[in-house]
């Protein structure tokens, strides 16, 4: 065993060792502080040979699940992206890069690490300094940052930003490359659809607008891949899916908005259905019933209000409602509101119209009950409803006769016998728009002779 003291000396000449290559290494480096650098010819090779984050993540279109395929995410970029692209003092990156690694590749590590907004800030930085008038699909760089923009804006939750970089992408690509980004958008397309399906699979109120936008969506994103890639067969297999879901989705929101009397929003979704050149001809005759049947029932909602509004003896409010339904049959044509709707909502506007008059009659309001019983004699609703409304018209007519006449005896004992002849006149003409709106002579005759010995009291 060695003594201590042996250690010792051996520690000493240890150290000693250590201190002489120290030395030597300070005055003989083994590397240069200052190393050559490659040919470009050399450089050129060596990135060729060197594999890439940006190769070790392109697109593998042979990998997807036919029946389910995640998410795009970092390994499932553009090839474009895994080629070397060609620097270019346009395109130096926004912070510090090794040497031999280009911006899309120091944008690409951004975004790998986590740091989606610095990848943007600078893909985008970098962009914006190309040189005006230089033709992008002269160097593959700018497609490949605009695409690294994509994966970027698709890990923050932003796919619509993600697709306009795609479609950027595309548009800067070489005709040779444009392929490869045309494939990432179409998976992009798959991934936001097949999120917007599992967001209305989870919706908790089915049957809403958002259900249904949710599936639309998924739609619309489907076809926009099919339309850059359509021999995918996976992709079309869930468009058609998708579109299977889409159009009883759709009967199904509107009846339940019709069923809560949305009737207006009911119509807009029908008239979008109805346009869209993908609606199949086989539903088309029973959106065009849900489409009729929005209007008679809005009518409907409307001659209910002006009642219950009768009801609560707020009349103008009634026949606010009225004239409202009554405006609103006025603008629909033949082939919104076929014939048999047509006559529902006459049934529904006469009902509405005579209830008001007759609530006003019986109040002693003849005049105030003249004009909605006018409305009402004017809707075909068969002969047994209007002798029932004519009968109505002639007592508020009397009621009015008698009114005036008091008026006029007033004002021609006062002497105004101008304003007598005035309140005459008008009740004449009163006459004559019954008469013209249906009520016969034989109908009027009572309230005819009454205004004629006014007329005659009066010297006419």
């Amino acid at each position: 065993m060695l003594t201590e003291e042996a250690l010792i000396v051996l520690a000493a000449i240890g150290a000693c060792g250590l201190l002489v290559l120290g030395v030597l290494e300070l005055m003989w480096p083994t590397r240069p502080r200052h190393p050559l650098r490659r040919p470009p010819a050399v450089e050129r090779a060596l990135r060729v040979r060197r594999t890439s984050a940006l190769a070790r993540h392109a697109l593998d279109p042979g990998r997807r699940d036919s029946l389910r395929r995640a998410p795009v995410a970092a390994d499932r970029t553009s090839a474009a992206l895994a080629r070397p692209v060609a620097s270019s003092a346009a395109f130096e990156p926004a912070s510090a890069r090794a040497p031999d690694q280009s911006i899309a590749e120091a944008c690409f590590a951004l975004h790998r690490g986590g740091r989606h907004a610095e990848a943007i800030e600078a893909a985008i930085a970098a962009l914006a300094r190309a040189p005006r008038g230089r033709r992008p699909g002269g160097a593959e760089e700018p497609a490949a940052l605009w695409s690294v923009v994509a994966l970027a804006r698709q890990a923050l939750g932003e796919p619509d930003e993600a697709r306009a970089a795609l479609e950027a992408a595309i548009g800067a690509a070489p005709a040779v490359r444009q392929s490869a980004y045309e494939r990432q958008l179409a998976a992009l397309a798959e991934s936001a659809a097949r999120d917007l399906l599992a967001e209305a699979e989870r919706h908790s109120r089915p049957e809403t607008e958002e259900w249904l936008t949710a599936i639309r969506g998924a739609a619309a994103w489907l076809e926009r891949g099919r339309a850059v890639v359509p021999t995918d067969s996976a992709l079309a297999e869930l468009t058609a899916a998708a579109h299977a879901m889409l159009w009883p989705a759709w009967e199904r929101t509107v009846m339940a908005l019709v069923q809560r009397q949305d009737f207006r929003a009911a119509r807009r979704l029908l008239r979008e259905a109805l346009d869209d050149s993908r609606f199949p001809a086989a539903r088309a005759e029973t959106f065009r019933g849900l489409f009729s049947g929005t209007f008679s029932g809005e009518i409907g909602q409307l001659t209910a209000q002006a009642i219950r509004s009768v009801q609560a003896a707020r009349e103008a409010d009634a026949l606010g409602a009225l004239e409202r339904a009554e405006s609103l049959r006025g603008t629909l044509t033949d082939e919104a509101l076929p014939p048999r709707r047509r006559e529902e909502v006459d049934r529904r506007l006469w009902w509405g119209y005579r209830t008001l008059g007759e609530r006003r009659v019986q109040a002693g309001e003849c005049e105030a009950a003249v004009e909605p019983l006018l409305h009402a004699l004017g809707y075909e609703v068969g002969p047994e409803r209007h002798h029932e409304t004519r009968a109505l018209l002639v007592r508020a007519l009397a009621g009015v006769a008698d009114a005036r006449a008091l008026t006029i005896g007033e004002l021609a004992d006062a002497g105004d016998r101008e304003a007598a002849v005035v309140q005459c006149d008008d009740l004449w003409a009163l006459l004559r728009s019954a008469n013209g709106r249906g009520l016969t002579q034989s109908e009027l005759t009572g309230v005819y002779f009454r205004l004629q010995r006014l007329s005659e009291s009066l010297g006419r």
